[in-house]
């Protein structure tokens, strides 16, 4: 629900890094529009019918998909760095958010089997890695300003638990690819959050190390998130052929599989995340080819984000002929007399 929050918000952060105000401002823009609207539906939807949202809520899928809410503050919160005040708000409404989410997400996962849970994995799962590891950013953004300690360790405890949250369910993924034959409709665009985990992993670990150096008491925490960031972002790009490979696989072989659909959004937000965690690495290790990559991929993902936004409006607008169609048929059909 909140994945085009993600994804338009990610897009415009890409495309401010590489100096196109013109495509950031207006995304940046839609992306709070959309935040708004999200989560007045989502409230109003809440209070119209408690029982049913929470009934909802005990599902794991539905669980672990509601961390875009968190994870949409997060992006956002990267969008307006410069601002402290909206920083502070987004930051806040997103660890809320994440507190009540997380007890959720784990009494429903912990309460079922095992193989169950390997039988439901997919790309999706990932969101609560995403979700932390965005936290993580906000809050080493915050620290840079506040020159906070306490803020820097909270950014680095964020991080790593989005780590190990990616390699829990990585590793439940990969089991269930490994307990039957691999299918064509096991692959799905969410499947890119495999990729974009760990790049948003990559720039939380960027923004940890700027904010240790900002502050310069915790000078030991540098020297550990080199090597893990660089890592990420190494396999982050290692997941880019794999997942391609995949994809075209699946189109071959699904037919329809490239039509539009709600969840090609999960698609979109990776490949900005990338190109931000690209430009990110390549400030950080002083290349100016990885720039170039960064700039590739930040015009690939308004391509991509483009493709998706055409399709959602040539959908709704069909959507709304089609019903008036029907209101149309049924207005129009011909009424029998009283009593025959």
């Amino acid at each position: 629900m909140f994945a085009v929050v993600m994804a338009t918000g990610i897009v415009s952060v890409a495309a401010d890094e590489h100096a196109y105000p013109r495509i950031s401002i207006p995304l940046a823009v839609l992306a709070v529009a959309a935040m708004c609207v999200l989560v007045a539906g989502l409230v109003i939807r809440v209070l119209a019918r408690p029982r049913s949202a929470f009934g909802e809520v005990r599902d794991p899928d539905v669980a672990l998909r509601l961390f875009t809410s968190v994870a949409a503050c997060a992006v956002l919160a990267a969008r307006f760095e410069s601002h402290p005040a909206v920083n502070w708000v987004l930051g806040i409404s997103g660890l809320a958010g994440w507190l009540v989410l997380v007890p959720l997400a784990a009494r429903d996962v912990i309460s079922r089997p095992r193989t169950e849970l390997r039988d439901h994995a997919h790309g999706a799962w990932l969101l609560p890695s995403v979700a932390t590891a965005g936290l993580a950013v906000t809050a080493a953004d915050l620290a840079v300003g506040e020159n906070s300690v306490g803020l820097v360790m909270l950014a680095a405890l964020a991080w790593l638990l989005g780590l190990l949250a990616y390699v829990a369910v990585t590793w439940l993924i990969a089991w269930r690819a490994a307990a039957a034959p691999f299918i064509p409709e096991q692959v799905t665009p969410d499947s890119w959050i495999l990729m974009g985990a760990l790049a948003i992993s990559t720039l939380a670990g960027d923004r940890v190390i700027a904010a240790a150096q900002r502050v310069g008491e915790v000078h030991w925490l540098v020297a550990v998130a080199r090597p893990v960031t660089l890592g990420t972002w190494i396999v982050a790009s290692l997941w880019i052929p794999v997942l391609l490979y995949a994809e075209l696989w699946r189109a071959d072989r699904v037919a329809g599989s490239l039509h539009f659909a709600g969840v090609w959004w999960s698609a979109v937000f990776p490949l900005g995340m990338y190109a931000v965690a690209t430009e990110a690495t390549a400030r950080r290790l002083q290349l100016p080819s990885l720039t170039t990559m960064s700039l590739v991929f930040c015009w690939l993902a308004v391509s991509v984000w483009l493709l998706v936004t055409v399709g959602l409006i040539h959908r709704a607008i069909a959507a709304s002929i089609t019903g008036g169609s029907r209101d149309h048929s049924a207005n129009s059909a011909p009424r029998r007399p009283p009593g025959s």
